[in-house]
């Protein structure tokens, strides 16, 4: 870290009128106390306090590289106290070779006004080092701050790696009993289902090093699991879905809504008795995507399966990790159907790589 004063012309301008105030008083004492010329007295502060503002750029490495523990407190005091006085030495000695050069019977007014040259250093001197110590207070919290963040950042995506990995051998579980299933009924739609199965997976490995992916992509991995399933029930799945133009660009956590519609074959193709509808909708509302995903019931095939929630759950918990609020998924079950909401904030393609 560069000297705080330094970091910017803004700073070293405020530094630099900040040696006014100590030059202005140092100029009226000597002045009113000495009477000596005021030409004199001008040209004494002026080079006093250029050389002091100068040395004083030098006091911020001994108080960056300290060790600001409290059981090492003497020790700082200690070592201020030497640099203190070594400070006033060089201080004083480089002010009188310059100004002696300048002044006509400058060592006498110099050695009468020596006990006041130290009075006013001292607080200058300890106002600087509190000055510096404030800033190195600032910086360290503003480090701790950073590194907390970049802790929470890999948190999360431990978090949402782990929820996206839990997703994956669920439904390969279920994809490959579903083909075996069909290797003997119907050996060549068990081969067209092997060879879905193998592009769902390629395409889950490929989205899954990305955060996220465009809407288009991800609903084409959605609409890939449907012909998985159909190939086992045909045409009892109905699909419903249009996906208007400018919306296929909107970025979506990758491997989102996979979830939800396996719900919706599960608990809605699998336990019925008819065709089952499951629909898609999105829809631009300002600064969020919303997309509803709703599945028909039917309430005459008996008493539903209670599942455990686990897709839904990872959902909404990917998405609370993915943008910080826990307000991005609802759910709705009416006689009729079993509706999912989902708000995403809008995250372009464009202005992601901008």
């Amino acid at each position: 870290m560069r000297n705080p004063f330094l970091q910017n012309p803004i700073r070293i301008l405020l530094y630099a009128a900040w040696w006014i105030l100590p030059g202005s008083i140092h100029s009226f004492v000597l002045w009113k106390t000495y009477n000596l010329p005021l030409p004199s007295v001008i040209l004494d502060a002026t080079i006093s306090f250029i050389i002091l503002a100068i040395i004083a750029l030098s006091l911020w490495y001994m108080v960056k590289y300290s060790n600001v523990d409290i059981n090492l407190w003497p020790k700082i005091l200690q070592n201020h106290l030497l640099a203190m006085g070594v400070v006033f030495l060089i201080w004083t000695a480089s002010s009188y070779g310059i100004l002696g050069l300048l002044i006509t019977d400058f060592s006498n007014i110099f050695y009468e006004s020596l006990l006041w040259r130290f009075l006013l250093f001292l607080p200058v001197y300890l106002l600087i080092v509190f000055s510096y110590y404030l800033f190195a207070y600032m910086g360290k919290v503003k480090d701790q701050e950073l590194q907390q963040t970049k802790m929470e950042i890999l948190i999360r995506e431990a978090e949402f790696n782990t929820l996206k990995a839990q997703i994956n051998p669920h439904f390969l579980f279920n994809s490959l009993n579903s083909a075996s299933s069909l290797t003997i009924s119907n050996p060549i739609l068990a081969r067209e289902m092997i060879i879905n199965i193998s592009d769902f997976f390629r395409f889950t490995l490929l989205s899954s090093k990305k955060p996220y992916i465009s809407l288009a992509e991800e609903l084409e991995h959605s609409l890939l699991y449907l012909e998985i399933e159909k190939a086992r029930f045909g045409d009892k799945i109905q699909v419903e879905c249009v996906l208007p133009e400018e919306l296929r660009l909107i970025d979506v956590p990758s491997l989102i809504l996979q979830p939800i519609v396996e719900n919706a074959v599960k608990h809605g193709v699998y336990e019925s008795s008819k065709d089952i509808k499951i629909s898609f909708m999105f829809e631009d509302i300002g600064d969020k995507l919303k997309i509803i995903i709703a599945n028909e019931i039917d309430n005459n095939a008996g008493s539903p399966k209670k599942g455990t929630g686990t897709g839904l759950k990872n959902v909404a918990s990917r998405l609370q990790i993915a943008f910080g609020t826990d307000d991005l998924l609802k759910t709705e079950k009416t006689y009729k159907e079993f509706t999912v909401t989902l708000w995403i904030p809008i995250k372009s393609i464009e202005k992601s790589n901008e």
